[in-house]
């Protein structure tokens, strides 16, 4: 066999293959090693997102058939479901439609009705019977697109830097805590990550070659998340400054490339529009209903929201979400990276920061809403693992040349052990009957038929039916208790005078829970009354 030389191109980090046998037009041959190591990694990869579906798959019914997640009640589902024969504008633009007409379509193939203008009355039967299958496939979709995300966050890491990145940032989306609990739900916060990978993996290519493709491959991702999530648009911001680096690099190449960064803008704005057509269609209900987000978002503070700032409200959610120690190893990750070869870990950092940081300005976070950057930690922990794997050969093998490949694994197994604790045990209780279907069955079976009984806001309007659906005869004699427009406006009404009606009225029994209770008792001080 012919020595063959390869060169790397400083710039482009491209390898070019060089000397006699390339010269002659002869392609080096893959070795029977490398074929192995190929077929290891595929085989490895199959594993990781087989598990990491049945850790998603695992009480996926849980509470149905009622959604006892407000935001998984109140859109997506149900409006997927109204669609039929409804027309196709959502009507609703605080959060993006992309989810609501992609489960359409599933839902339209899993009923064999036709998904524009068409009646279903098997959908709609079923929904307002017994939703059980409708949920359960629209969480399913869900649990699938969070796989499918680890799957394509593989080919991102493996691209910018090699397999074994590729495969630990793989587990990481896979097996931490956030990404795997709201698989469960059908909400849009996990459908995201997936076309966001896609415009992960397109920055790579930016960054490392900057041909037309990859710009091409970076602005669809960029629009399909944002038409899901609007937070992915910081995406855009990670784009430019890949570009940014190739224009600072050789300024002739990046003037070169600056049509192919408007054909990146262009693409995304297309494929946005595609996926919420009705931006473009009816744009004043549209822009209102996201300056009406951004302004909730900014200044109206939730009862039970901790009192603290955004940013460190979710840097102590990433603890927990993302798991403490896989954590630790993307900040160090991130700062070996950027030491090593800023230009090619810069434009993932900057993303990744840009999303912390407007999201932590807000008044109102949630955890699921920082998710975005999960697939960006994912990837600079995943190069820890494999930087300090060939640290830890070169330090102990006693000038041996051996595989880091046994230490890469025994990090990435001691950063996912915490993480894989709190899953099974969360995917443990989701698999249990939830409390509160525990707690209607048994008034059922012990309190007397007309009895009067008051709840808490404890779910949406179905609970309060027989069967659990949608449009049900009521199971409970229900006084009508104080409620406003959102959920924490029902604990800032009660006072011990809503006690005292109680037992002016004859309602002898109460249900409370912690739905209620826990965003109270965080500070009784904010809620006296209901305290």
């Amino acid at each position: 066999a012919e020595r063959v030389v390869f060169k790397v191109n400083p710039h482009s980090h491209t390898v070019l293959p060089t000397g006699p046998a390339c010269a002659a037009g002869k392609v080096p041959a893959v070795s029977e090693q490398t074929k192995r190591r190929g077929r290891a990694a595929a085989w490895t990869l199959a594993g990781i997102l087989v598990a990491g579906l049945a850790l998603r798959l695992w009480g996926i019914r849980s509470g149905l058939p009622v959604p006892f997640n407000l935001d998984e009640y109140a859109h997506f589902t149900i409006s997927a479901v109204k669609m039929f024969g409804g027309g196709h504008n959502p009507n609703y633009f605080q959060n993006p439609p992309a989810f609501t007409y992609l489960l359409q379509v599933i839902l339209s193939v899993a009923y064999l009705t036709p998904p524009i203008g068409s009646m279903a009355p098997a959908i709609d039967h079923a929904f307002n019977t017994d939703p059980t299958t409708l949920y359960t496939i629209a969480r399913v979709t869900s649990a699938v697109m969070g796989v499918l995300a680890a799957w394509v966050l593989y080919f991102a890491g493996k691209r910018l830097w090699c397999t074994g990145v590729g495969l630990a940032a793989s587990a990481f989306l896979s097996f931490t805590f956030l990404p795997v609990h709201y698989s469960h739900f059908a909400l849009n916060d996990v459908p995201t990550l997936l076309p966001l990978a896609i415009g992960l993996y397109g920055l790579a290519g930016v960054i490392l070659q900057g041909r037309v493709l990859d710009y091409s491959v970076a602005g669809l991702g960029l629009g399909l998340a944002t038409g899901t999530k609007y937070t992915a648009a910081a995406l855009a911001v990670a784009i430019f400054v890949a570009w940014a680096t190739r224009l600072y690099d050789d300024r002739e190449r990046g003037l070169r490339e600056l049509k192919y960064l408007l054909l990146a803008a262009g693409i995304s704005l297309l494929a946005f529009v595609i996926v919420n057509p009705f931006a473009v269609l009816d744009p004043h209900k549209f822009f209102y209903d996201v300056r009406r987000q951004g302004r909730l978002s900014a200044e109206v503070a939730k009862l039970g929201t901790d009192d603290t700032s955004g940013w460190a409200y979710y840097l102590w959610t990433m603890f927990w979400g993302f798991g403490v120690v896989p954590l630790a190893m993307a900040a160090m990750g991130a700062v070996v990276a950027l030491k090593k070869d800023w230009r090619r870990s810069l434009p993932f950092a900057v993303f990744g920061l840009l999303v912390f940081l407007f999201m932590g300005k807000q008044l109102r976070f949630y955890a699921r809403w920082m998710m975005p950057i999960y697939p960006v930690l994912a990837i600079f922990a995943g190069y820890f693992v494999v930087e300090s794997a060939k640290w830890i050969t070169a330090r102990f093998s006693g000038g041996a040349d051996r595989s880091p490949l046994v230490a890469g694994c025994c990090v990435l197994a001691l950063a996912l052990v915490g993480p894989l604790v709190h899953v099974v045990h969360n995917d443990l209780v989701l698999s249990r009957s939830d409390t509160r279907q525990m707690a209607k069955s048994w008034i059922l079976e012990n309190v007397p038929q007309g009895d009067k009984i008051a709840f808490d806001l404890l779910g949406p309007p179905s609970y309060y039916n027989k069967g659990d659906a949608l449009k049900g005869e009521p199971a409970f004699a229900i006084r009508p208790l104080p409620r406003g427009s959102e959920i924490e406006k029902f604990a800032q009404n009660l006072s011990p005078a809503v006690l005292e009606g109680f037992e002016r009225d004859g309602y002898c029994w109460v249900v409370s829970g912690s739905t209620q209770k826990g965003r109270v008792m965080k500070d009784p001080s904010k809620a006296p009354g209901a305290a």
